[in-house]
Formats: structure tokens, C-alpha cells, sequence
């Protein structure tokens, strides 16, 4: 099915999705603040301007959703239909800047943890993770 939108109108609808205190986001900063651990949003004086840092823990922590972070085998990562090469391009640019990131943050001396959009629906298993990786 072919997009009902032309390029300039689907340009500026895509431009005003939310980059900074997205659903999953807030989320982990509920989660963050139940385990009463401080942080940071957005620092943009480190690589990729990690989402939360958690400087007592030198820990980053980037929140990616599944679609445009290409997370593998998941349904909320399925590609539009349309445009194919274009979107199969933008996943595997994200995938490298992801890694380019996370290698720049690590030679820094940062610990660096992603959590996927999918994984926040069994919030318990996320809290587990963090107490475990922040203590």
C-alpha cells in the first residue's frame, strides 16, 4: 500500500516525533526513582547524549524504541512496507551510530545499558535488572 502522504507532508509529520521524554523513558525514570537511584537526562556533554546517567554508578543508560533501533526478532521493529531501501538504510545507520556511541562511552569508563521498548512491558523484570546492575 502505497504511503498517503507525499515525502514534504510525511517529512514533517515524522519530524514531530518525540526525541527526549518518550512513554519508555518515563518509565525507567519511575523505575530509577523507586529504587531511589539519581540521575541525569540527557547529558549532551557525553556521546549520544545517553537518555539517563547515573553518575555514582558511571553507568549510562540509553531507552531504545524497537522500531527505530532495529531490535532484532521483535514486532514492534517491522519495517513500512514503502520505501523499502530507505528504511532498511535508516535501521542499519542507527544500528552503527548505536555502536559508535556505546564504544565511545565504554573507552570513557562509562558502563553503558540499553533497554528496548519491549522489554518495559514486564516492568518487574527491568527493575530486577537495574537494582542488580546499579548496586
Amino acid at each position: 500500500m502505497a504511503d498517503i502522504y507525499d515525502k514534504a507532508k510525511r517529512s514533517e509529520i515524522m519530524s514531530c516525533v518525540k526525541h527526549t521524554r518518550t512513554a519508555p523513558e518515563e518509565k525507567v525514570a519511575s523505575l530509577l526513582k523507586k529504587l531511589k537511584i539519581k540521575y541525569r537526562r540527557n547529558v549532551k556533554s557525553l556521546p549520544g547524549q545517553p537518555d539517563f546517567v547515573i553518575k555514582s554508578a558511571e553507568t549510562v543508560i540509553f531507552v531504545h524504541g524497537c522500531f527505530w533501533h532495529a531490535h532484532t526478532n521483535c514486532k514492534l521493529a517491522r519495517r513500512p512496507k514503502t520505501n523499502k531501501r530507505f528504511w532498511q538504510q535508516k535501521a542499519i545507520d542507527n544500528r552503527k551510530r548505536d555502536l559508535r556511541k556505546n564504544r565511545l562511552l565504554r573507552k570513557k569508563g562509562w558502563h553503558v545499558i540499553t533497554i528496548w521498548q519491549c522489554r518495559l512491558r514486564k516492568t518487574d523484570q527491568v527493575l530486577k535488572r537495574l537494582k542488580r546492575m546499579l548496586s
